[in-house]
C-alpha cells in the first residue's frame, strides 16, 4: 500500500502518519500488537493508573484512548470504502476518557482488548482493493482518505506509546 499524499488528509493527520515508516502499513499494524504488549508487560503495576501531571490521563487512560481512536477511525475507513458520502460527526477525547472506566479495569484486559480490535481492522484493512484505499469521505468538517486512515491508525498509536515513554516511565 502506497503512502498517502498530503492531499489525501487533514493537516494535523502528518504528524502521525509520518511516524509510520516504510510504505508496509500492514506490516506495521501486526507488529504494533507484539511489541504493545511487550512494551506494556514492563509497566509496574503501581504506575498504571499514574498521570504525570493533574488533568493528564494515566497509562490506562492512555491505552483505552488509543482503542476508542482506533475504534472509530477504523469504522470511518469502512463507511469510506464502502463508498459512503454521509458526513461523520468528530468525537471529543476528552469525554470519551471521561466516561470510560479504563482504570477499573486491569491493563491486561485493556491490552488484550487493543490486540483483538487491531486484528479484526488488519483483517478488514487487508480485504480493501486499490479503488478503496483511494475512497475519501468527510468526518469533522475534513476529507481524508481510507488510506491516509490506515496510516494513521499506526502512528496514532506510536505517538502515544511515545509520549508514554518519555513523560510517564522516567
Amino acid at each position: 500500500m502506497k503512502r498517502p499524499e498530503q492531499t489525501e488528509h487533514p493537516e494535523y493527520f502528518k504528524k502521525y502518519i509520518d511516524l509510520v515508516k516504510g510504505d508496509n502499513v500492514i506490516k506495521t499494524l501486526e507488529n504494533q500488537i507484539i511489541s504493545m504488549q511487550a512494551f506494556l508487560s514492563e509497566i509496574p503495576e503501581e504506575k498504571e493508573n499514574y498521570s504525570y501531571q493533574k488533568d493528564k490521563w494515566t497509562i490506562k487512560e492512555v491505552i483505552g484512548h488509543i482503542i476508542d481512536t482506533e475504534r472509530i477511525m477504523s469504522y470511518r475507513a469502512l463507511r469510506f470504502a464502502r463508498g459512503d458520502k454521509s458526513e461523520l460527526a468528530g468525537f471529543e477525547q476528552e469525554d470519551y476518557v471521561k466516561n470510560a472506566n479504563f482504570n477499573e479495569r486491569s491493563l491486561y484486559s485493556l491490552v488484550h482488548e487493543f490486540g483483538v480490535l487491531r486484528e479484526s481492522n488488519i483483517t478488514m484493512f487487508e480485504s480493501f482493493n486499490e479503488n478503496m484505499l483511494n475512497n475519501k469521505g468527510k468526518a469533522s468538517g475534513r476529507e481524508t482518505s481510507v488510506r491516509a486512515i490506515i496510516f494513521l491508525i499506526a502512528g496514532h498509536q506510536a505517538h502515544h506509546l511515545g509520549v508514554i515513554e518519555k513523560k510517564y516511565l522516567n
